[in-house]
């Protein structure tokens, strides 16, 4: 167990690096000879403010509502020709936690109870991002430390994807989404075909064990403003009483977790991929952990009354664990030559497709409040069409990258309600599609972009605008909007309806 006095030790030595990285970028964004062997170093600074244009409510703060920050400083060294020795650092701090420390309101609502959470993530295991050495003997590939591993082939979905947990602590406007997935521990294994068949363009297989020396589940958003600060989804409860007991909000849950230790949380992975045809086809196999929890309600609920309106807040109490999770699937890609048009730019579209059938899925069945198992289908396709549209952009191409998801319950039983982990409500068929579009003007220096998210089943949507000017190398300016609507209450991003936030981040990468 690392003390405090340490974590803040090398808390400031990382951001002296940092500062030094930025101030000599010559001499440290560069590659240069340690032991006379290559030793590059770069990383990024990223400075975002949001404000919040919502409005006055209880679940977020109008105006100035957060000042995310982080920094992040890679190193990749090479010994020897066929060995790799990488490792990364990450500082991530809202400032906006001591700049509005005094607020009154800030206070009122909770916001300030989530500090200790959300102002700085400085454990040991959020400060050391990526710590791994990597062998490469001829046509074999092996790794093994703390790294990422990318399965999918979706943008958004997480699908195939289960082996990384992820970040949303920061909520849905994290100044830099890839940053969002969390390396585990893991040992890796691959093998490429030197000679593959005559059919096949190229062959390889890959191995994946997770030894579990840290289970690290997913940093998930979850009700209360003491905990999830101004990215709480918002929910109440009817009591059918006059005011202020007409109704009651849900706070944060009190949560009795079962983790899985030791060999009981051992992970495996397999994939084969194959070209043919021009197209890469892989099949996968996963046995594990799921990173998100499934619980059902353990006894009476802590209550409390909220400083800013008088109103009741409830906080349930839960029990539950992390189910065992496998499944069997697999990926395709492909450019589609027969929708080349020259009219449109003459580049044929990249269609992407992935899919898994689960075996045994767990989750709580609201009704009975019981754990209750189900197999499960998952399946995503989306495309990469690059298009020429003059009238709008003249010399660059837009780019267009639709998607459609689909999750099935097999054998959903008849009158009753199932969640998933974090007590996500899931219907029989459940269905989403997003659409990205963006485009570059001034020599790519101007990106303007939208993304749009629609929960079909539950009638919401999440909209993200964008424009990036890259004035250099070095220097990168973003300023977005994110929107949240829905039909439905308590459902999807309804939840998030007064988190409508304008950002603006200043990014320097050396």
């Amino acid at each position: 167990m690392i003390s405090k006095r340490t974590m803040y030790a090398i808390n400031f030595l990382f951001l002296c690096i940092l500062i030094v990285a930025v101030s000599v970028p010559q001499a440290i964004a560069a590659e240069m000879q340690l032991w006379g062997k290559p030793l590059t170093i770069h990383g990024y600074l990223n400075q975002s403010v949001g404000v919040g244009i919502s409005g006055e409510y209880f679940d977020t703060q109008k105006r100035f509502q957060s000042a995310i920050f982080q920094g992040l400083i890679e190193g990749t060294y090479e010994p020897k020709r066929n060995v790799m020795v990488f490792m990364s650092g990450k500082l991530n701090a809202d400032w906006a936690y001591p700049a509005l420390s005094n607020n009154t309101l800030w206070q009122e609502k909770g916001f300030d109870k989530s500090r200790d959470r959300l102002y700085m993530l400085d454990d040991f295991k959020d400060v050391l991002h990526e710590a791994h050495v990597t062998w490469r003997p001829q046509t074999f590939y092996f790794r093994v430390g703390k790294q990422i591993v990318r399965w999918g082939e979706t943008d958004g979905f997480r699908l195939m994807d289960q082996i990384n947990p992820v970040d949303q602590r920061r909520g849905l406007a994290d100044v830099e989404f890839e940053t969002t997935i969390l390396p585990a521990w893991l040992a890796r294994a691959e093998y490429a075909v030197a000679n593959p068949p005559e059919w096949c363009q190229g062959m390889s297989f890959q191995a994946i064990f997770n030894p579990n020396l840290e289970f690290r589940p997913n940093e998930s958003i979850k009700p209360g403003n003491d905990f999830s600060g101004i990215w709480a989804p918002y929910l109440e409860t009817s009591l059918g009483g006059r005011y202020p007991l007409d109704f009651a909000r849900i706070g944060s849950p009190v949560l009795q977790l079962e983790e899985p230790s030791g060999s009981d949380g051992f992970e495996y992975a397999l994939r084969a991929r194959a070209v043919v045809h021009d197209a890469a086809m892989t099949l996968n196999y996963y046995y594990g952990r799921d990173k998100d929890p499934v619980a059902v309600l353990a006894g009476p609920a802590k209550r409390e009354i909220s400083q800013y309106d008088g109103r009741l807040t409830i906080h349930p109490n839960y029990r539950g664990f992390y189910p065992r999770f496998r499944f069997i699937g697999g990926t395709f890609t492909k450019d589609i030559d027969a929708l080349q048009s020259t009219f449109l730019g003459g580049v044929a579209p990249l269609f992407r497709f992935e899919a898994f059938y689960a075996f045994n899925k767990t989750f709580a069945s609201d009704f009975r409040n019981i754990f209750t198992e189900h197999d499960e289908v998952r399946w995503a396709a989306g495309a990469d069409w690059k298009v020429k549209i003059d009238a709008l952009n003249p010399i660059a191409f837009f780019t267009i990258s639709p998607q459609f998801y689909h999750r099935k319950i097999v054998g959903y039983p008849d009158n009753d309600t199932l969640s998933g982990p974090n007590g996500e409500p899931l219907r029989e068929n459940n269905y989403q599609a997003s659409l990205m579009i963006s485009t570059s003007y001034m020599g790519g220096k101007l990106q303007p972009s939208v993304f749009w998210l629609r929960n079909i089943s539950e009638q919401a949507d999440f909209v993200r605008p964008q424009l990036t000017y890259s004035w250099s190398h070095h220097w990168r300016y973003t300023l977005g909007a994110i929107f949240f609507d829905g039909e439905k209450e308590k459902k999807s991003y309804q939840q998030f309806k007064h988190k409508d936030q304008v950002y603006f981040t200043v990014s320097y990468r050396f």
